[in-house]
């Protein structure tokens, strides 16, 4: 009987240790896929940003080739120096649809950048909110505005859409949770267009609040706000939020 348990514990275990490296095989071999997919898509985008200059064209609308790819795109997101160079997708219809699908619409655990429903990333919107979550990878550079010397050496997001490209500069950095009953919840997304310009300096006193240091930027009404989220990684309703005016 034990030699039998014993047996019986070994085969478990055994079959448990190759459906865990399977897993991870499969996990990696899963990621690779995805660096390949977005490497070919910037490849793409530099490509239609090249030619637009060589034509000196008045309209300048980013990433032709890439729209009609696929039309839920709504802009392209970059931070230079982090590994932050991405498209930003839009599906009002079924919001969070590219939390687990690629630009390709194929499913992925690791999904793909993507714009609240209603926001409206050409009026634009008071607020743009962008989204990279569950697996988190895209943007997790995010975590590293933890460090003030790292939002010093990085302090520029650039938002292309069809109407052109945009600087934003990052004035708060914020780690927070989303969970409902908690002290210290930020309800960040319910924050999109100002009502009146007290409601927008509201929302700017509520970021700088919560900042983790004093950047010394200040945003104020008739300023159009950038804010990117992204779990921690640690719990799932924490978020890292970093948070830009258009310059």
């Amino acid at each position: 009987m034990k030699n039998f348990l014993y047996s019986l514990f070994i085969g478990l275990f055994g079959i448990a240790a190759f459906t865990s490296i399977a897993f991870l095989l499969m996990y990696a071999a899963q990621s690779k896929q995805q660096a390949h997919l977005y490497s070919d898509l910037a490849a793409v985008r530099k490509q239609d940003t090249q030619q637009e200059i060589a034509s000196q064209s008045s309209v300048q609308p980013t990433s032709r080739n890439l729209y009609l790819e696929n039309s839920d795109m709504v802009g392209w997101i970059q931070i230079e120096g982090t590994r932050i160079d991405y498209p930003v997708m839009q599906t009002p219809a079924d919001p969070n649809y590219y939390l687990k699908h690629d630009f390709e619409k194929h499913y992925t655990d690791y999904g793909c950048p993507f714009m609240q429903a209603d926001c409206d990333a050409l009026a634009p919107s008071d607020n743009l909110i962008i989204y990279n979550m569950k697996d988190g990878s895209m943007f997790a550079d995010l975590a590293k505005y933890g460090s003030k010397d790292f939002w010093q050496a990085h302090k520029t997001v650039w938002f292309d859409t069809a109407l052109g490209s945009s600087a934003y500069e990052i004035f708060a950095v914020i780690h927070t949770t989303v969970q409902a009953d908690a002290a210290d919840a930020f309800a960040f997304y319910l924050f999109v267009d100002a009502a009146a310009p007290e409601d927008f300096a509201d929302y700017v006193s509520a970021c700088q609040a919560r900042a983790l240091y004093d950047t010394g930027i200040f945003a104020e009404y008739g300023d159009k706000l950038l804010t990117l989220s992204t779990c921690d990684n640690i719990t799932d309703d924490g978020r890292w939020l970093v948070i830009a005016k258009r310059i």
